[in-house]
C-alpha cells in the first residue's frame, strides 16, 4: 500500500502539464483570437469615427455663429447705449473695411457721418475674429454686410446710403449633415434671427 502511494503522481488527477507549456497556453492568444479582435476593432472604428468628426464639425458651426451673432449684436448695442451711429463690417482696425467675411476678422467702430467707413477720428470700439472657421467651415455675407452695417441709434440696420440693412451672414459646413448651415437674418428692427439652412452638404455662395 506504502508503495502505491509513493508511486502516484504528486498532482494526483490533473492532467500532466510541463510548466513552460502551461504558461504559454494560459499568457497568450491564439491566431484566430487575434484575428477576431482586430475585425472587431474595426467595425467599430468605422462607426466611431464618422460620428466623432460629425460632433466636432457641429460644435464648430455652433462657435462660429454665436461669435458671429455677438458681433452684430455689439454693435447694436454700441449704438443704442452711445446715441450714436456706430458700424460693423468685415475687415481689421488696420486695413478698415474689406467686405471679406472669409477670414472672420470683424471691426465696430464709431460712424459719426453715417459713412460705413473708418474715418478720421472715428473710433474702433472692438474687433476680433470669429473662431472655428476653416477650409470645411465658412463664413459669407450679403447686402449690406458686404460693405458695412450702420447701426443707428433707435437700434435699426442701416446701409450707408441710409436704406434698410437687410442682410444675412451664414456660417456654412462642406459636410454630410443636416442642416448643414446657419444663417443670421438681420430683421426691420436691427435685430438678429437664427434660422438653420439644409444646403445638402455644399457651401455655395450668398
Amino acid at each position: 500500500m506504502l508503495k502505491e502511494e509513493r508511486a502516484a503522481p504528486a498532482w494526483g488527477v490533473f492532467p500532466v502539464c510541463r510548466p513552460v507549456a502551461c504558461r504559454a497556453h494560459e499568457g497568450g492568444f491564439s491566431l484566430i483570437e487575434l484575428m477576431i479582435a482586430v475585425g472587431l476593432t474595426a467595425i467599430l472604428l468605422s462607426i466611431a469615427i464618422p460620428a466623432f468628426s460629425s460632433m466636432i464639425t457641429q460644435n464648430q458651426l455652433t462657435t462660429a455663429t454665436n461669435a458671429a451673432r455677438g458681433a452684430l449684436m455689439a454693435a447694436r448695442q454700441s449704438a443704442v447705449t452711445k446715441g450714436r451711429p456706430v458700424s460693423l463690417c468685415a475687415g481689421t482696425p488696420g486695413a478698415g473695411c474689406t467686405g471679406d467675411w472669409s477670414a472672420g476678422h470683424w471691426v465696430v467702430f464709431d460712424d459719426a457721418d453715417h459713412s460705413g467707413d473708418i474715418e478720421g477720428d472715428e473710433r474702433v470700439l472692438r474687433h476680433g475674429r470669429v473662431p472655428a472657421l476653416s477650409d470645411a467651415v465658412r463664413l459669407d455675407a450679403n447686402g449690406p454686410l458686404r460693405t458695412a452695417l450702420v447701426y443707428v441709434p433707435m437700434g435699426h440696420a442701416e446701409r450707408a446710403s441710409g436704406a434698410f440693412g437687410a442682410g444675412r451672414l451664414r456660417v456654412c459646413a462642406e459636410a454630410d449633415l443636416a442642416p448643414n448651415a446657419r444663417e443670421l437674418v438681420i430683421s426691420a428692427s436691427g435685430r438678429v434671427r437664427l434660422q438653420s439652412v439644409d444646403l445638402d452638404g455644399a457651401c455655395p455662395d450668398l
